[in-house]
């Protein structure tokens, strides 16, 4: 089997709404991926500092941490907008293809509504946070950036389960 390349792998819709979604959500990953990498040089630093000099970087633990949920979470949308969450298909592998289709719909309704909510709650949240002058215990980072980090990739994630549902309801072979 040939190994499928992203550049060249379909988009799951070409026009309207499904292309600004595609390359949003491209664009979210990418921004995850850089700071996934820079988590891994500042890593690396650290235990080289660590075993070669005694000096590691503080508070890598507390960075790792934060960058970690905010890289994470940008890639969730593109994960959503490509169908590539895991699925659990033993058990409809028998029903007809309409019938997986509105299946996999509610699905997406679902991971729609959750998303939404954790959206609204992630962004009540910030203010929250913000107002009670929670930081981090080492750097003393304000917990309301990273937190507020989280709300741009949640709603962009409710997006693409709302799309998704459209187009799985509609028929879409995507």
């Amino acid at each position: 089997m040939s190994e499928v390349d992203l550049q060249e792998a379909p988009s799951p819709a070409f026009t309207g709404v499904g292309r600004w979604l595609d390359k949003l959500s491209i664009w979210f990953a990418y921004i995850g991926g850089s700071i996934f990498i820079a988590l891994v040089a500042m890593s690396i630093v650290s235990i080289l500092g660590r075993k070669l000099f005694s000096s590691p970087i503080q508070g890598d633990l507390e960075l790792m941490q934060i960058g970690s949920a905010v890289g994470a979470a940008a890639f969730l949308p593109l994960c959503e907008l490509y169908d590539h969450n895991i699925k659990v298909d033993a058990l409809s592998v028998w029903l007809s293809k309409r019938v997986r289709r509105m299946l996999d719909g509610v699905a997406h309704l679902l991971l729609c509504t959750a998303a939404g909510v954790l959206t609204w709650r992630t962004a009540l949240s910030v203010s929250d946070v913000k107002d009670s002058f929670e930081v981090s215990a080492l750097l003393s980072v304000p917990i309301w950036i990273p937190v507020c980090l989280l709300v741009p990739s949640l709603g962009l994630l409710t997006l693409a389960a709302l799309y998704r549902a459209y187009l799985s309801f509609v028929g879409s072979n995507s």
